[in-house]
């Protein structure tokens, strides 16, 4: 009987890797409507941000990074399409986020602090082999007689970064899910407990994710660079170059993200559990 229980619990606890793909695609189709309400705000945010630099770049030559405020949109949209996804159309909207974040009992100074505990650990982590990493590859050109400007500075650190993650991803995958017991408001869930909730899962989660991933992500940068090719070949103000680019290459990057987040949140739902009865 003992046996039984448990065989019953592991069939339950298994993710079936075609089966979440085909889900989170499916949902993502069934609920196109919502997935515009929800994305045409960060896009409208993205696009205008892109268009900030490219003025600043051909007005002032200033070179401004959008990377941080992309982050930043991309992330508030991932919780809210947790909450879509997971809890349904009545819980997903950035004001009842937004008060979810500040409201007593969630926001306070102890969780800020902890928040910013974590943010510099995994940021220290990762930059420390990142740093070593481009140091490396910097030394290595340089004893190739390769000039070390600001271009082939930022190249080798792009190539470091992207490295560094990739060795890091089965690690970072595991510990996503604690984002969405953020987004659903489990103010006890630990990283321990998520890292507890993972384990055996390592690979079986990363394979996941990266089959999600990457298919969009290789249609993404194809559309990508077909609009800026058409982009280039358009004898048009760099403004209307930069709406041409941007607005598709914003509009597939939250779908691919909807899709990311669709299948991280049924891993989550599979190996944590997520409350069934009706809020009040």
């Amino acid at each position: 009987m003992q046996s039984e229980k448990i065989n019953k619990a592991k069939v339950a606890d298994e993710i079936s890797i075609n089966a979440t793909i085909s889900q989170s695609y499916l949902f993502f189709m069934g609920h196109f409507k919502h997935f515009l309400r929800l994305a045409i705000i960060p896009i409208i945010f993205w696009v205008l941000i892109e268009l900030g630099c490219d003025y600043a770049l051909h007005e002032y030559k200033m070179i401004l990074d959008p990377t941080v405020s992309r982050a930043i949109i991309c992330a508030a949209f991932a919780l809210v399409w947790y909450r879509q996804f997971l809890m349904g159309e009545k819980y997903a909207t950035y004001s009842q986020l937004f008060d979810h974040v500040v409201s007593p009992g969630v926001f306070n100074i102890d969780s800020l602090l902890r928040s910013v505990a974590r943010i510099i650990i995994t940021t220290a982590i990762l930059f420390v082999p990142t740093l070593m990493l481009s140091l490396s590859f910097m030394v290595y050109q340089f004893s190739q007689g390769v000039v070390m400007d600001q271009l082939a500075i930022q190249n080798v650190a792009i190539k470091s970064t992207s490295i560094v993650i990739l060795l890091f991803s089965p690690i970072l995958v595991r510990l996503s899910l604690y984002t969405v017991g953020v987004a659903l408001g489990r103010r006890s869930m630990s990283l321990r407990e998520v890292w507890h909730k993972t384990t055996g899962r390592t690979w079986g989660l990363w394979l996941l994710i990266f089959r999600a991933f990457l298919p969009i992500t290789l249609y993404t940068y194809f559309i990508t660079w077909a609009f800026e090719k058409i982009a280039r070949s358009l004898d048009i103000n760099y403004l209307w170059s930069s709406i041409i680019i941007n607005v598709p290459t914003a509009f597939l990057t939250f779908m691919m993200l909807s899709i990311v987040v669709a299948v991280n949140g049924e891993a989550f739902r599979i190996l944590v559990g997520i409350r069934e009865k009706e809020r009040i």
